[in-house]
């Protein structure tokens, strides 16, 4: 192992170097153990004295502000036997990682396995704040790459590699001469870099791209669906501003990929920043870092989180969960965020005081007793109409005198003459009193009163039959509600058991699954695959193969354009991401996993849960609901029976007299 070097600070002090931290192309980074804050970077080969200028000028320029954001250079060290500076003293950037590590799907499970959507807005937030800083300090990244901000588990982003950032200061600029292509703006692509001056403008295009592929789940703007001719390269999609989202994405042969967001799943606003980031017609004024600031700052006051899955959030105005709607068509991208959900167990207390609702829900008797609603004093027959009574006295004269004729009849066989008289008399007084019925008052009201009475019973049968039939509608809509009950009820506790059969079930296919959902998580499209560009990866889209685990031999061989040694490269990629992939046999299932079948089966008991709710309720109301809607009923019942028994009454006076 290699020792640490020995080192000197600004004045000559020995500076005492602890162990090695990391390193890249140009140098190390050190432990400085009196100074636990901080870390020093020793270059391998002794910076050029343009590189010492400028480390001297950046330190000279770093305030409290700017080392929040940045491992800003704070002092220059030297070698303590050449006395040659040797490198430069920074902010130490404790338990963060490199911000692809965060926006890439697969790196994301690894780095933040609790890191949602929402915690990717934050850290676009605060990397907008970052770039805004150091522009204010008349610096630019310049180089802006995947690799140059950190992220910690705070959503706090910090700047690293400043030393290779473009500085301005006491009338002099130190420029940079390298830059990677995904986040060099068009107008430079393909162009030597050395000696080119940057303008914050072009700092503006990479901090979008950044802040677009940590929103979009990695994906870079210009990576969508090419279906113009030919195979192109990405750096070309680039240079000939093919933004693959917004209204006129078509008119350039782009379309968003599948399976990510569109502009439509953010606010407006933020949108409006992209297009003006990445169209041709805006690109000398895109956005500078304090919009961003502001427009991510609204956006993280607007996110909710999905009433299915907690690890799930999204901006409320795309009035639906996105991620459950990207998960439909194959690609969970934020699988088991939530964690901590423990296992899944029935609610019995829930299900206990439903089941004493049930119970408290009594049968309400709406049966029907005429006898209930007959008058309590009896009524009183109307009286005879006058004339009546003499009428009927005259009658029974009449009649009384046709019967003692008719006696007299069978007399005429002694004295001819008295039954003559007899039977003249019977002749007489029986016309008469025929007559007298024909026209008499008392059988017209008698007729009339039968007549009442047997209305009024007609009315009296018809609403007791409608009181039947609702009381009947009542019992009915009763028993099927608390069947309904009690079948969720049942079905609620079944939870139980087919939890522990799907649990086992994920525990048999742990190991399929996982390697599935990680192929899934490798779109073809972002793929560096030799020989296929943006044309034959439009072909492989047409054919259904989007990502690494629709990757087969004989499907990609059946693609236009595929002979054996493409697909070969195609299927080596497939292979090459396969091998990324890491299972746990400890863990036979993992918290993600676990944490979704969880809240798979909450989710199902607390559907349950409302429905039975619901029906309670439904239930619990029925009998008050009923009553009401049978009082009128009752009204008319009570109304008719005394209609009823005032008509027998009636015509009880008449017969009486008959």
């Amino acid at each position: 192992m290699t020792p640490p070097p020995s080192l000197i600070d600004a004045a000559g002090r020995p500076l005492r170097v602890g162990t090695r931290l990391g390193g890249g192309g140009e140098g190390d980074v050190y432990a400085l153990p009196d100074h636990p804050a901080a870390v020093v970077k020793v270059y391998r080969q002794p910076p050029s004295p343009l590189a010492v200028e400028k480390l001297t000028a950046m330190a000279a320029l770093a305030t409290p502000r700017l080392l929040k954001v940045a491992a800003w250079p704070t002092g220059l060290v030297s070698d303590a036997r050449t006395r040659r500076v040797a490198g430069f003293v920074m902010p130490r950037v404790p338990d963060s990682h490199l911000i692809q590590s965060l926006y890439n799907p697969a790196q994301r499970l690894r780095s933040f396995p609790r890191a949602g959507w929402s915690f990717q807005v934050r850290s676009a937030l605060n990397l907008a704040a970052a770039f805004d800083e150091v522009h204010q300090a008349g610096c630019l990244v310049a180089d802006v790459n995947q690799s140059n901000a950190l992220v910690s588990p705070a959503a706090l982003v910090t700047l690293i590699d400043c030393d290779s950032f473009q500085v301005r200061t006491n009338g002099r600029q130190y420029l940079c001469d390298v830059g990677v292509p995904q986040y060099t703006p068009p107008e430079l692509q393909g162009q030597p870099l050395r000696g080119v001056a940057r303008t914050e403008n072009h700092d503006r295009f990479g901090l979008a791209v950044l802040i677009y592929q940590l929103l979009f789940v990695g994906r870079h703007p210009y990576m969508g669906i090419y279906s113009g001719p030919d195979d192109p390269s990405f750096d070309w999609l680039i240079a000939e501003y093919r933004f693959a989202q917004g209204p006129d994405a078509p008119s350039w042969q782009m379309a968003p990929p599948p399976h990510v967001p569109t502009l439509s799943d953010l606010p407006p606003a933020l949108g409006a920043l992209f297009r003006r980031a990445f169209e041709r017609k805006t690109s000398d004024r895109r956005p500078t870092a304090g919009e961003w600031h502001a427009a991510l700052q609204s956006l993280d006051t607007a996110i909710t989180t999905c009433p299915a899955d907690a690890g799930h959030t999204y901006w409320r105005g795309a009035g639906r969960c996105v991620w459950c709607r990207l998960a439909a068509g194959g690609v969970e991208y934020y699988y088991g965020v939530a964690g901590g959900v423990g296992t899944f167990a029935v609610d019995e207390a829930a299900l206990r005081e439903v089941l004493k609702r049930l119970e408290a829900v009594t049968r309400e008797d709406f049966r029907y007793d005429r006898e209930r609603f007959m008058p309590r004093t009896p009524p009183t027959g109307r009286p005879h109409p006058p004339g009546v009574a003499d009428h009927l006295s005259m009658l029974k004269v009449v009649g009384i005198a046709a019967i003692l004729c008719a006696f007299a009849v069978p007399l005429g066989c002694v004295k001819l003459a008295l039954g003559a008289v007899g039977l003249l008399g019977s002749l007489v007084f029986g016309a008469w009193f025929a007559v007298m019925v024909l026209f008499s008052p008392f059988v017209r009201e008698w007729a009339a009163r039968r007549a009442a009475r047997d209305a009024a019973l007609i009315d009296l049968e018809v609403l007791e039959g409608d009181y039947g039939l609702a009381t009947e509608r009542v019992a009915s809509d009763r028993s099927r509600a608390k069947s309904a009950a009690q079948r969720l009820v049942t079905q609620c506790r079944g939870l139980g058991s087919e939890f522990q059969r799907e649990l086992a079930r994920v525990t048999a296919n742990a190991e399929a699954a996982g390697r599935l959902r990680h192929l899934r998580l490798h779109p073809v499209a972002d793929a560096s695959i030799p020989k296929v560009g943006a044309g034959r990866k439009q072909a492989l889209a047409d054919a259904g193969i989007l990502t690494a685990a629709d990757v087969t031999t004989d499907g990609v061989m059946r693609v236009p354009g595929f002979g054996p040694a493409i697909t070969a490269n195609v299927v080596g990629w497939r292979d090459g991401v396969l091998e990324t992939y890491r299972f746990d046999p400890a863990a036979a299932v993992s918290p993600a996993e676990q944490a979704a079948t969880v809240l798979k089966f909450r989710g199902q008991q607390q559907q349950l849960l409302n429905e039975l709710g619901r029906h309670l309720t439904d239930l619990e109301a029925l009998a008050p609901a009923a009553r009401v809607g049978l009082e009128t009923l009752l009204k008319s019942l009570r109304q008719a029976v005394g209609r009823y028994e005032q008509a027998r009454a009636d015509l009880r006076v008449m017969s009486g007299s008959r």
